[in-house]
């Protein structure tokens, strides 16, 4: 009998990266049973919280993200990389992976450029079609890449990148086409459900502009709503001060644990553009109404919300546009027509890409020659 494959998840920060992972993870237990899994992250991730409570193994690096920190963040975070890559060395000599795959983010870079200077097979999960700096390096050095998206020309090696879609959880697989039941015996043009979420993190623009919209709604229209809002670790009570004056109900928290549950929940889900996200929703069938973040590299969520908008599967507000009154117009439209979320539901779920994880999975067995 062969030895359980072993393989070593790097990366996290936010869950754009972490979720993936995750989902990956659950792909690889149900294709390869006793499959030994081990993620790299930092303390400060999501991962530091979100992965104990999933019952995965967790090893952390002292690295610090350098991307737009400044010359002094920058001379920081490179003077902590050599200590990096000796925890790196040491968290993989002493587990011995067949694998490593880099997830993206923060400690993505050290563990996977150690283990490929060791000899290992290595591998990276792209989310975004404009890679970020990260694994435009590991690009170079790695087996394989796996995308979520087409990647801008040039950026990552096309001979050993595979489009796959995003990898999703397995929470979010098993209440795919369940969104539309949630509303079944219910008139949602008297009781209208809104989730909004900024991701993991909350949302500055989100979590101010969206109150400031849902206050200057008409009182009748806006007494049909039901909101959740998540806001942030410590922003749920200025954003609850935000809301004052807001005729419907209101739920603002500071973190969902049961993301693919609220997405279930509600009838229109307000959110961010990213790979992941869209995904999820995709793949629930989520209708969506889509703020893309302006500071996004090259603008790419945007470019993802575009792609989405132009298949009918969701809308898109621009975030200069939230002070603009077009945010309350299109909710008003959507209250008034609740039908036209069942047309883009269906779009959504003719666009998700439930396999993902399952064909990244598959990939990471054949580079362990599984």
């Amino acid at each position: 009998m062969s030895a359980p494959l072993r393989v070593i998840l790097a990366g996290g920060g936010t869950g754009g990266h972490v979720f993936p992972a995750v989902a990956v993870a659950q792909a690889l237990e149900a294709v390869s049973p006793g499959v030994e899994l081990l993620f790299v992250g930092t303390e400060r991730g999501l991962e530091a919280r979100a992965l104990p409570k999933l019952g995965y193994r967790l090893e952390t690096l002292d690295v610090r993200f350098l991307k737009g920190t400044g010359p002094l963040g920058w001379a920081m975070g490179l003077a902590r990389l050599p200590l990096a890559g000796l925890q790196a060395a040491k968290i993989i000599r002493g587990f011995k992976p067949d694998v490593v795959v880099s997830a993206g983010g923060y400690a993505a870079g050290p563990v996977t450029m150690v283990a490929a200077l060791m000899g290992i097979e290595t591998a990276l999960m792209e989310q975004n079609a404009m890679p970020g700096m990260t694994n435009r390096l590991l690009g170079r050095v790695v087996r394989r890449c796996f995308l979520s998206l087409p990647v801008v020309e040039g950026t990552l090696p096309a001979d050993k990148c595979t489009l796959t879609g995003n990898p999703l959880r397995r929470e979010i697989l098993a209440l795919r086409h369940e969104r539309a039941e949630a509303s079944e015996g219910r008139n949602r043009r008297e009781e209208f459900r809104i989730f909004v979420t900024g991701g993991s993190g909350g949302a500055g623009p989100l979590n101010k502009g969206l109150p400031m919209a849902f206050r200057q709604m008409d009182e009748v229209m806006a007494r049909k709503l039901k909101v959740r809002h998540q806001a942030g670790r410590g922003r749920a009570a200025q954003v609850e001060s935000d809301y004052r004056g807001f005729a419907g109900e209101v739920e603002v928290v500071e973190f969902v644990e049961d993301m693919p549950g609220a997405y279930r929940w509600a009838d229109l889900v307000i959110c961010r553009a990213g790979a992941t996200t869209l995904a999820e929703l995709l793949a629930m069938g989520s209708p969506a109404l889509l703020i893309p973040f302006a500071g996004a590299a090259d603008n790419h969520q945007e470019a993802n919300a575009r792609t989405v908008v132009e298949a009918g599967a969701s809308l898109m507000v621009r975030e200069d546009e939230l002070v603009t009154g077009r945010v309350e117009r299109l909710l008003a439209g959507l209250v008034a027509n609740p039908e036209s979320l069942d047309k883009m539901a269906a779009r959504a779920l003719t666009l998700g890409r439930p396999e993902a994880g399952e064909i990244v999975a598959r990939g990471i067995l054949e580079l362990a020659g599984r």
